[in-house]
């Protein structure tokens, strides 16, 4: 069985052309990556009203700079994770091809209202990419070993205001 990680940022502010979150495996990793969910939560306190903005989900090869993120493991007895496989946020991406594109909304969530911007807080409305749903015939998105491969989130728009936190699951095998 494949070890499974999860990477996690609080507060990441959206920008224009941002790479909110991503996962890369570098060429020199000896590790299959394979990204099963990701997530992001409108998590924001900051008064924001009326900023749609567009989030793509996307294949990169090349990842650098940036704030870095350690991936926590679902379980302690996990092997160390690869040192050529890294994830991180707001690092300097070069992307490929787009998987998904969606219209997200970055007002701050209400304690008095059920409105989209509060239902964006909950994990089944905040979920982005999801491929670990129990179809065996649909593979998770991979990055192969030894092949500088990698998938991240990204919000291409210039429509940026407040804060969000992102999250990605993945195994390493």
């Amino acid at each position: 069985m494949a070890d499974t990680w999860h990477g996690s940022a609080q507060a990441v502010a959206y920008a224009s052309a941002k790479y909110m979150i991503d996962v890369f495996n570098a060429a020199g990793s000896a590790k299959l990556i394979k990204i099963y969910r990701i997530w992001i939560f409108n998590n924001g306190t900051a008064s924001v009203t009326g900023v749609l903005t567009a989030l793509q989900v996307k294949r990169t090869s090349a990842a650098s700079s940036g704030t870095g993120i350690t991936p926590v493991a679902h379980n302690l007895g996990n092997t160390a994770l690869d040192a050529n496989t890294t994830c991180g946020t707001g690092r300097t991406i070069t992307s490929t091809s787009i998987f998904r594109q969606i219209l997200w909304q970055c007002d701050e969530p209400t304690v008095t209202t059920l409105d989209m911007d509060a239902l964006l807080t909950l994990v089944c409305f905040a979920e982005i990419w999801n491929s670990g749903y129990g179809d065996s015939n649909v593979q998770p998105l991979s990055c192969r070993a030894s092949n500088a491969e990698g998938i991240c989130l990204q919000q291409p728009g210039s429509n940026a205001a407040g804060t969000c936190d992102v999250e990605v699951e993945f195994t390493s095998e």
